[in-house]
């Protein structure tokens, strides 16, 4: 009894195996997809804010009770057209006394001159009285004290022109004083008088008449002026992951929710190199201009943005799910890679030390490199591209730490030549596809893929061709 259990479970292993085995291969049904031609646009997706090129906020410089308005909102103006008045009575009264003070500094310095007119005549008479004292002194007419008194009376005259001197420089720099404060004064006056810097729309009014306003610490804000609003201007947040894909002058397509069926156009005008850090999330600014002659797009708006790294008409392309599929315990055939550190120590010449780090350096990037394809394998919105060039970038970084100054040059050297020895039909990015051969097999196919969008890839270089049916997934049939 014990040896027909034993057979009955030795038979039914063998039937699931038969089962597995023979019947395993038709239980997986490849649905495949011919490359076709078509057209190929690749976006970088991003959002902004439309404003103004130029915008200027109009404040004042004085303080005072708002007195008049002669703008208001949407209004134009023109450079040092008047938009608004202060209460002027402090400041004519400022003035006024100012111009006094002018008159008085200016009475004050003829008066200085008039007393150094007095003083020249004083040592004139004085500078005779000595001489004759002198020569009366040789003919032992006089006696010396009159001698010493008509000297220092003589002296004291020189002395009384030096303070005289000294008293007009006083007097002009005094006169200069009150000049000045006169020039700040009519300066005050005419602030307020508040005027537009430049021509364009009003946008934003922050005052009423009868408010007052302080300008102690800062000038406050009472219009904002739009400059020109028939060019606007979109600031636009970047991904980091994204900002190596924009360059200046690309094309950009953006919709407003004004307008949601009318589509706008522009141009990348300037990426910032410097970055924000928003909860970890590092982004770039990024600045489009764009046209609005008929004025439809206003200041604040959304602007949802396609910006287009490139676009080809009428190319062979291949469904970026294909990309991404691969068979369930089917190995594919690799091309052996080069040993990169290995040729790099051997052309630097390297010791034994900086080689061991060298070695180490290129070993983390093969993990990071492997790392980075499994996590993003099935995301259709990755670039591997872009992924590879961040991690050559580490890489080339850390390799700066290691390498002397001359080593690291050589190094940049080297990668420079590799590139220009690269062939044209090298171009793009390696991947991997699978198709149907002829016995209904799934067989890995090496190709290159340029710009992608969404939904496809453009092929550049591979053994394909349009009739090569490429698997996009696998499916079980009961």
């Amino acid at each position: 009894m014990r040896y027909w259990i034993s057979a009955f479970v030795v038979a039914l292993v063998v039937a699931g195996f038969w089962l597995s085995t023979g019947t395993g291969q038709q239980l997986i049904q490849y649905q495949t997809q011919s490359p076709a031609r078509g057209d190929v646009e690749s976006v970088v997706n991003t959002a902004g804010t439309t404003k103004a090129v130029v915008t200027v906020e109009v404040g004042t410089e004085v303080s005072g009770l708002i007195t008049e308005l002669y703008v208001d909102f949407n209004d134009d103006v023109t450079q040092g057209q008047a938009i608004a008045k202060l209460d002027d009575r402090t400041y004519v009264a400022k003035l006024r006394q100012a111009e006094a003070d002018v008159v008085m500094a200016q009475a004050s310095l003829a008066q200085q001159k008039a007393t150094l007119t007095k003083s020249n005549t004083e040592l004139a008479r004085t500078e005779r009285a000595y001489t004759r004292q002198q020569q009366l002194m040789q003919q032992k007419l006089t006696n010396q004290s009159e001698l010493d008194d008509a000297r220092a009376a003589f002296e004291t005259a020189q002395a009384q022109i030096i303070l005289a001197q000294a008293q007009i420089q006083s007097a002009e720099a005094q006169l200069l004083q009150r000049n000045a404060q006169l020039e700040q004064a009519q300066l005050d006056l005419d602030r307020t008088t508040i005027r537009s810097p430049v021509n364009g729309t009003v946008i934003d009014r922050q005052v009423d008449t009868g408010q007052t306003v302080a300008a102690s610490l800062s000038a406050p804000t009472l219009f904002t002026i739009a400059q020109d609003l028939s060019r606007m201007q979109i600031e636009a947040d970047v991904d980091e992951a994204d900002i190596g894909k924009v360059q200046h002058g690309q094309l950009v397509r953006f919709q407003v929710d004004a307008y949601p069926d009318r589509r706008f156009s522009g141009e990348v005008a300037q990426v910032r190199k410097a970055a924000t850090n928003t909860n970890n999330v590092v982004t770039y600014k990024v600045i489009i201009n764009a046209p609005n002659q008929q004025q439809l797009l206003l200041p604040g708006m959304t602007a949802n943005m396609n910006i287009v790294r490139g676009s080809k008409q009428d190319v062979l392309r291949v469904p970026n799910a294909a990309l991404r599929f691969k068979p369930v315990g089917i190995t594919a055939e690799t091309q052996p890679q080069p040993d990169m550190a290995a040729n790099l120590i051997k052309q630097l010449n390297l010791n034994a030390d900086t080689a061991t780090k060298v070695k180490q350096l290129y070993a983390e990037f093969g993990k990071a490199m492997q790392q980075s394809r499994s996590q993003n394998a099935g995301n259709p919105m990755t670039d591997a591209r872009q992924l590879m060039t961040q991690q050559r970038q580490k890489l080339q970084n850390a390799l700066q730490l290691v390498l002397t100054e001359q080593q690291y040059q050589q190094y940049l050297q080297l990668n420079e030549q590799r590139r220009n020895r690269a062939p044209e039909a090298e171009a793009g990015t390696r991947a991997q596809v699978w198709r149907l051969n002829a016995a209904g097999q799934p067989e890995a196919v090496n190709i290159r893929i340029g710009l992608a969008n969404d939904e496809y890839s453009e092929l550049l270089g591979g053994d394909i061709s349009e009739s090569d049916k490429i698997i996009v997934r696998a499916v079980r049939v009961d």
